[in-house]
């Protein structure tokens, strides 16, 4: 008989200012080697109980223990909160450098476990440059590259598509069988179908614990796995429209991230009272052609070369409003019924009307009004969250809606009231599209566009030459969405290093880059002498070229700032003293012109254009791993004297990962104020700054919240 992995007896816990507890009087033991899935529906306490478990949750009483020896580890529900570096192979080495291993041991389980999830491919890619479906990949390799004997994963599949979640199972069932302990947390016959018992919860209460044989028998409980059956829609149902008139039209859509082609000749029509599937693996373009047909990224000028030299055009009846798939993001207030409220408020719905509508969108999306108005946003699970981000869409009452993964960590009952929310969406005239992995919803919809590798290679549906077109106006990209593209070259900046593998500097050792770079930068701020600041600058044009940074884009860095530095050479102009009995070229009360001012100013402006040519220098030369690898070696005399010198490095790598973490949650939340009517009409300087004002404080809470999840993330890591 096998001995007990886990204990739990008579656990109860509660969230800070929450109303009922989210575990209440649990108690059950899990046997090592064992397969288990804890299963219950969106916001019944699974996930607290797993992190209760892990000791990232202290239980208000009870207890729960752990086998002596047995090394627990767990993967998130987001994905996107468990990266802890910003390069795919550093993120999965870092659990295992934590236990410190041998360099060859470290490498090899790096490799083996990009290798589980098919991700070898891209070990040296950008973390923050992966699709949701990938991040998930490489979560799940950072945990099994630590060989937990106990692996926990919380719904950590549910944004993978069939063929890569199959390939996971398969690496379960080895897992398994080696003798390690597998639960899983989830709402999904796929997964109880693989695990050997299950333990059945229901706001916060244990309703049932056996084998999974016994679990199947009750009706009641392959509700919960299953929920009511999904209708297939006949192949030829809008064929057979008489309405064929079409809402949206997409021509010649052509995109490129960075000049990597990401689509290819998209062409489609989407038709009025459709609900239209769109489907592929992760990182096919999905995604995109949403946000591009949003109005959130702007298409011109992406013409693919060669064949189809016509310039992109997306035609509709009006502009599509888009729930994304980052549902945290998407809510900014405080209480459900307030973030609902938001869109309708700034299109100027007010008073009765606006609470009905309100009540009515909340209501469909599955999130009743009476149950959720007044919770806070950021105390509901997940796929309430989600639920909450699609009733704050559907309140814009838009005549064509997207739905970016609307049913992605959801239970069959909330997946089910979804799908039919958008069905009778499109019932009532409403032109729907949805992104999906599941064959099954694709199947429900009335018409599924398959896509890969950026190109549609079905429709089951195409455009036919009697479609009706009358009324269709070219739609633009919102003026607010020069912010996202400005957010996004940032991101880019910091992710890579754009320099030519041949620049000479590059091909220094780590160590050495940061030393040189050190020595010309603080020399740069420190010259004096006008002749000395001259022969600074050069260095610094001869150190940037050499480190493969272009000229023209130092030269275009050198005006974006000019204006800054003239009004600050102003300043030292009227502030700098003179010299006694030098000559005065101007002299208006307390502005001063002299030989002295102008030359320490041309000095200052010098020494300016030097720092930021190392620091250009630097930037493009040096990528992320190298820089963490330099200041290794720089710091490991201090190792010497028992200085922790890893958990600097540890700040550095988390840095350089949140960062570019932030831009892309600012990103997310101004792609949904633009979407709800937050950001108006972005015009020059003060216009933006304007604009970002909206995302302040839902920015200081997803700061918030990220650095706790990222505390929690390292601790699993194996972090002491």
């Amino acid at each position: 008989m096998n001995s007990t992995a886990i204990s739990v007896k008579n656990i109860k816990f509660k969230y800070p200012q929450a109303k009922n507890y989210a575990v209440e009087d649990i108690s059950f033991d899990i046997k090592k080697g064992s397969y288990t899935a804890i299963v219950g529906y969106n916001g019944s306490g699974k996930s607290s109980l797993a992190r209760i478990i892990c000791g990232l949750e202290n239980q208000e009483s009870g207890s729960v223990e752990i086998a002596e020896s047995l090394r627990i580890g767990m993967v998130f529900q987001s994905p996107k909160n468990q990266i802890v570096s910003g390069i795919v192979s550093r993120d999965t080495a870092f659990g295992p450098q934590n236990l410190k291993l041998d360099k060859s041991e470290i490498e090899l389980r790096t490799i083996e476990s990009l290798n589980v999830v098919q991700m070898l491919d891209r070990a040296e890619s950008s973390t923050s440059a992966l699709s949701l479906g990938q991040t998930q990949k490489i979560a799940l390799s950072g945990m099994i590259a630590l060989r937990p004997e106990i692996l926990i994963l919380d719904e950590a599949l549910s944004m993978l598509d069939p063929l890569s979640r199959q390939d996971i199972h398969e690496f379960l069932r080895y897992w398994h069988k080696a003798g390690n302990t597998i639960i899983q947390i989830t709402h999904d016959m796929e997964v109880v179908n693989e695990a050997q018992y299950v333990i059945g919860i229901e706001k916060g209460k244990k309703i049932f614990e056996g084998s999974k044989e016994d679990f199947l028998k009750v009706p009641q409980n392959l509700l919960i796995l299953n929920g009511p059956e999904l209708k297939k829609c006949p192949k030829s149902q809008l064929a057979q429209k008489s309405n064929k008139k079409v809402s949206l039209k997409v021509q010649n859509l052509n995109y490129s991230y960075d000049k990597n082609p990401t689509l290819q000749n998209i062409n489609f029509s989407l038709y009025q009272g459709s609900l239209n599937a769109i489907t592929g693996p992760s990182g096919s373009g999905k995604s995109t052609i949403l946000e591009i047909c949003s109005g959130l990224i702007s298409a011109k000028n992406q013409a693919k070369e060669g064949e189809n030299k016509e310039p992109c055009k997306i035609l509709g009846i009006s502009r599509p409003s888009m729930a994304q798939q980052n549902a945290a993001a998407a809510l900014f207030e405080t209480f459900a019924a307030d973030d609902v409220a938001f869109g309708p408020l700034n299109k100027g719905v007010k008073g009765k009307k606006l609470k009905e509508l309100v009540k009515k969108s909340m209501d469909l999306a599955a999130i009743p009004f009476e149950e959720f108005g007044e919770r806070q946003t950021f105390s509901l699970s997940g796929g309430e969250q989600r639920r909450l981000s699609i009733a704050g869409i559907l309140a814009l009452d838009s005549d064509i809606i997207f739905f970016d993964e609307p049913t992605a960590g959801l239970d069959s009952r909330a997946r089910y009231k979804v799908l039919t929310m958008m069905k009778e969406l499109a019932q009532a005239g409403k032109t729907v599209l949805f992104s999906t992995h599941k064959e099954d919803e694709a199947e429900f919809a009335d018409r599924q566009i398959k896509i890969q590798k950026g190109s549609i290679v079905e429709d089951s549906c195409p455009q036919k030459s009697d479609d009706l077109e009358e009324d269709l106006i070219e739609l633009e990209s919102y003026s607010s969405a020069s912010m996202l593209k400005g957010l996004r070259s940032s991101q880019h900046f910091l992710q890579i290093s754009t320099t030519k593998k041949s620049a000479l500097i590059r091909r220094f050792p780590a160590w050495i880059k940061i030393l040189l770079f050190l020595a010309l930068f603080i020399t740069s701020m420190c010259i004096k002498a006008l002749p000395v600041c001259i022969a600074g600058l050069l260095i610094s044009f001869l150190y940037a070229h050499l480190s493969g940074f272009e000229f023209k884009k130092l030269m275009i860095t050198y005006l974006k700032i000019l204006p800054f530095l003239l009004i600050f050479s102003l300043f030292q102009m009227i502030f700098h003293p003179p010299l006694a009995g030098e000559i005065h070229y101007t002299e208006w009360k307390w502005f001063l012109v002299t030989p002295s001012k102008i030359i320490f100013v041309i000095a200052s402006l010098i020494r300016t254009f030097a720092s930021i040519s190392v620091f250009c220098g630097f930037f493009v030369s040096t990528p992320e791993y190298d820089l963490i690898d330099g200041f290794k070696g720089l710091l490991t005399p201090l190792t010497w004297i028992k200085i922790p010198v890893r958990y600097f490095i540890l700040i550095l790598e988390i840095i350089f990962r949140f960062i570019p973490l932030l831009i892309e949650e600012a990103s997310s939340i101004i792609k949904t104020q633009i979407i709800r009517g937050g950001m108006g009409k972005v015009k020059g300087a003060m216009g933006k700054i304007k604009a970002t004002m909206p995302l302040i404080i839902p920015m200081i809470i997803q700061t918030i919240k990220r650095s706790e999840a990222l505390a929690d993330a390292i601790t699993m890591r194996g972090f002491n």
